[in-house]
Formats: structure tokens, C-alpha cells, sequence
């Protein structure tokens, strides 16, 4: 009974590792299987990385990933045009500019090199 019980606990983690997933065409979100998700917008960073920040339904969220590889860091702003804040993490995006602070680290500026936009449910 245990046994089973764990395993039907790990099924809602698949459906959202699925979400995360990329849809098997080489795009790292499924569109398709996370409806709050509205946009993307890639950065180059100054110190040669890359940043994904996916823009979620309310505009006001967003996940930041640093890649390739990292986990996302979800980021809330009170409103449009002010600071995102996360746990030990801010961003400011200013036009095609994005600055991540994180907690005792130096601020990281990033240009913006692509923007995709959800086609909607």
C-alpha cells in the first residue's frame, strides 16, 4: 500500500518535469503544456554565460535560468517596470537590459539577443 501510495505521488512531479521539459523539438519549454507562460527572452551576459527569462500569464512573474543547465528561479515585480525579486536574487530589465543581482555577488548586466512570444492556448 505504501508503495504504491509514493509512486502515485510522484505522477503530479512528471506532469510538471514535463512542463520544464522541452517539447522533443529542441525548445526548452513546451508551450503547449504550461499555459502561463507568455514569453521568453534570452540574454547574453558580460561574463559570457546566457540568462532565460521566461515571462509567465500575469507579466508581473518570471523564471530566471542561467544556461545552459540551471534551475529555474521564479522572480515576482509589485508592478510593470519595477524590480523582480526573488530569494536572494533581483533583476531589474530596463529596454533590451536585464542587471541580475544576486546576494553577495556583483551585479551581472545582460543584453538581450532573442524574444519569443506564446501563440496562446
Amino acid at each position: 500500500m505504501r508503495r504504491s501510495l509514493a509512486v502515485l505521488g510522484l505522477v503530479p512531479l512528471a506532469g510538471l518535469a514535463a512542463c520544464w521539459g522541452g517539447d522533443g523539438n529542441g525548445n526548452r519549454h513546451d508551450e503547449r503544456a504550461s499555459f502561463a507562460f507568455i514569453g521568453e527572452q534570452i540574454y547574453a551576459c558580460e561574463d559570457g554565460s546566457q540568462a532565460d527569462a521566461d515571462f509567465l500569464a500575469d507579466g508581473l512573474t518570471l523564471d530566471l535560468t542561467r544556461l545552459p543547465g540551471g534551475k529555474p528561479e521564479r522572480l515576482t515585480a509589485p508592478a510593470t517596470g519595477l524590480t523582480f525579486v526573488g530569494h536572494k536574487v533581483n533583476a531589474i530589465i530596463r529596454g533590451g537590459d536585464m542587471t541580475i543581482m544576486r546576494e553577495g555577488a556583483t551585479p551581472l548586466r545582460c543584453r538581450r539577443t532573442s524574444t519569443s512570444r506564446s501563440s496562446g492556448p
